[in-house]
């Protein structure tokens, strides 16, 4: 169980660059189309590789098909061969089932306006909650409140992002019951990469991880990630852990999208991949 289950519980019960270098792409050095990703593409694919060894850790995956719908996401831990995370989304309308209890809805521009999940998904008589998500008219998302299923009109938990620039600079999550702080971040970037199309960065995302990268929910930040930092709190706000993760070593495309990355430090459950160098792979319509 992820650390936002025990939350859901709680409020029930209470109501890259170390040097700062860009460098582009000389992988499969042979045609110059290699450096090309496309004109309208979006991520497909986190590999993510051991360094030192050079040995495939794992990946998360997403097949997209023709119009540019999501059909299938995947993450396999290839050192132990082993699949980790398999959903086959299905449509109705404005609806995505993740499966039959749960499921996201779409507004008119197809961002996701709403998840309804389960407190403890592995049982389908679990308590219910909805998460409605706010965006401002800019369309970044600001805030995501978090109610009941059974108490609609009482929200029990909110998300909210602070933006500068174009980025995602700080989040923060508070118990409506009582005020007290669960869960805190702040986000440092690299004023010199402007990448395409590049990650969604939610620190919170540690319920449904695997959806965040494939799926619309606004506006992304507008540089590349330099520095998170993730704070967890103990009631009275008091900190209990932190997790520091830095990212260098951009390697982007002639056309701006960013092919890999070196992730050090910890891991962040909201980016569902381990610290190593991420390498992405891409869907163009």
């Amino acid at each position: 169980m992820n650390k936002l289950r025990p939350l859901l519980f709680a409020a029930i019960v209470f109501t890259f660059f170390s040097s700062c270098e860009k460098e582009y792409s000389a992988e499969n050095s042979g045609a110059p189309s290699s450096l090309i990703v496309g004109l309208d593409c979006r991520i497909s694919k986190i590999l993510y590789t051991d360094t030192a060894t050079n040995t495939g850790i794992g990946y998360l995956s997403a097949d997209i098909n023709s119009v540019d719908i999501v059909t299938k996401i995947i993450k396999y831990d290839s050192l132990s061969n082993t699949l980790e995370f398999y959903d086959q989304p299905t449509y109705s309308n404005d609806t995505v089932f993740i499966n039959v209890d749960e499921y996201f809805v779409v507004d008119a521009t197809r961002r996701i306006a709403k998840l309804h999940g389960l407190v403890d998904p592995t049982d389908p008589l679990s308590l219910q909650f909805d998460i409605f998500y706010v965006y401002n008219g800019t369309g970044y998302l600001i805030a995501k409140n978090y109610f009941l299923t059974s108490a609609p009109t009482i929200p029990f938990y909110r998300i909210d992002y602070t933006y500068a620039f174009g980025n995602l600079t700080h989040m923060m999550g508070t118990d409506l019951s009582n005020g007290d702080l669960i869960i805190d971040a702040d986000l440092n970037y690299f004023t010199n990469i402007v990448p395409k199309r590049y990650l969604y960065l939610f620190p919170d995302e540690k319920a449904y991880p695997y959806f965040s990268q494939f799926y619309n929910y606004g506006l992304k930040s507008h540089n590349a990630i330099k520095k998170m930092t993730v704070r967890n709190y103990d009631p009275g706000s008091v900190v209990r852990d932190s997790s520091v993760s830095n990212f260098s070593n951009y390697i982007m495309s002639r056309d701006t999208y960013v092919l890999s990355v070196q992730m050090t430090g910890d891991e962040q459950q909201s980016i569902p991949a381990s610290a190593s160098k991420l390498t992405y792979s891409y869907h163009c319509k």
